[in-house]
């Protein structure tokens, strides 16, 4: 069975409110998390929409489908109300492709708006977001992340709409 995902994944608390405007679905994962089903066109769409042309920090050596629009940066700030208190907000980037145990995985964590050094794996990400692993689980499984395997559906219609704006 594959595992192929792109997300985000911010601490709680969770603004339904602001999901509602970004058409972003909260999914909780253990330790107080919630995954964010995110791709590269729904990145490019909202970055688009929004008039944003900042782009993250993210090791040049990722796939080009991983998310480097800054906008991921404003959807954070909603979700987590980081962004009312005047705050930049903390997240991590996660994307898998893996089939029969073969594959590859990236991530990218970002502290208070600034990418986390060194940390290039989902499990340094986890730990940057304050995730102890449990027992004989990495954190990878201590979360629950590996009961999320494929993208929802809903995310098909952003290549579509990027088609649209010319994206």
């Amino acid at each position: 069975m594959g595992h192929g995902i792109t997300a985000l994944i911010i601490r709680d608390p969770f603004d339904d409110r602001a999901a509602q405007e970004w058409d972003a679905v909260g999914v909780p994962l253990g330790a107080r998390l919630r995954l964010v089903h995110i791709s590269h066109y729904y990145t490019a769409y909202w970055q688009a929409r929004r008039g944003c042309v900042a782009q993250l920090d993210v090791p040049p050596d990722f796939p080009g489908v991983f998310p480097r629009e800054g906008i991921v940066v404003s959807l954070a700030a909603a979700l987590t109300g980081a962004g009312d208190r005047g705050q930049a907000p903390t997240f991590a980037l996660v994307m898998t492709d893996y089939f029969g145990g073969v594959g590859d995985q990236w991530a990218c964590a970002f502290v208070a708006g600034r990418r986390v050094p060194d940390v290039r794996h989902i499990n340094g990400a986890l730990r940057a977001l304050g995730v102890q692993a449990a027992g004989d689980a990495d954190e990878f499984d201590t979360v629950g992340l590996g009961e999320h395997r494929r993208p929802p559906d809903y995310l098909d219609r952003y290549e579509e709409l990027c088609d649209d704006l010319g994206v």
